[in-house]
């Protein structure tokens, strides 16, 4: 603010001259004008670095979430010849619904394209004000925030807690999809789907099981008939079985960008 109404003096300065004086001429060939307008330029041109600089510093630790990226673009401002983009998010921070919220970083030429409209990056979000939000650059979401946060995100879709409980502590198996019977559309543009799998266990034994199963649209390339797909089953009662799929981009961007 400063330095722009340092600017600001100085480029108003010859008006107030000739309007007093007649004589614009006067007040540009003072000895304070241009220390006054560089010196209103250089007070902008740091305080936005440092600003930038800052802003980055202050979320440099805080809550794990997740970011949806919905747009971007360059600032204009460049920093160790690096770009400063403005990016707009929709977050998911683990209890809270998804919000809105805006970051600006530098982002290394060689990276930007990880950073596209659709793309899901890890965020740090501050402990004070949840609508400032940082990149995670030290590793802040871990594997474990990663599934607490995709756990609670599916069951919001309508996949049952015992289900997710198998897929965390039953034993895993390799199944071959024998038969796929489409049984119409599910919960949130799923695909509802009665599968047959014989499960192969790690002992060798392998077993034949029924069930229906929700799958998102873009998964469903990966339980085609005769496919071999990763399963968890209950050791109490293994026809109870989950499912354990590829999870793809555009998925996760189904999942936390609703």
């Amino acid at each position: 603010m400063l330095g722009l109404l340092l600017v600001f003096g100085a480029g108003i300065s010859p008006v107030v001259a000739q309007w007093l004086w007649h004589d614009p001429f006067s007040a540009m060939q003072a000895w304070w004008f241009k220390p006054m307008i560089f010196g209103g330029i250089g007070l902008m041109v740091v305080t936005s670095v440092l600003g930038t600089s800052l802003g980055q510093r202050k979320i440099k630790s805080g809550k794990p979430a997740l970011g949806v990226i919905q747009s971007l673009q360059q600032t204009g401002v460049y920093i160790n010849e690096q770009p400063e983009v403005q990016i707009m998010l929709k977050v998911s921070l683990q209890g809270q619904e998804t919000y809105d919220a805006e970051l600006r970083s530098v982002i290394p030429l060689t990276s930007l394209s990880q950073f596209q409209p659709g793309s899901v990056i890890p965020l740090v979000v501050s402990e004070r004000d949840e609508r400032k939000v940082g990149l995670d650059q030290h590793g802040t979401v871990s594997q474990e925030h990663m599934q607490e946060l995709l756990n609670e995100k599916m069951m919001q879709q309508g996949i049952a807690p015992e289900m997710l409980d198998i897929a965390r502590t039953g034993e895993k198996g390799l199944a071959k999809i024998v038969d796929v019977t489409p049984l119409g559309n599910g919960n949130n543009g799923n695909i509802k789907l009665q599968l047959t799998l014989s499960v192969t266990k790690p002992n060798g034994e392998s077993f034949e099981v029924t069930t229906q199963k929700e799958i998102v649209p873009a998964a469903l390339s990966q339980v085609q008939q005769g496919n071999l797909i990763n399963v968890f089953y209950s050791r109490q009662d293994p026809s109870k079985v989950a499912l354990a799929l590829q999870v793809q981009e555009q998925q996760l961007n189904q999942l936390f960008s609703p």
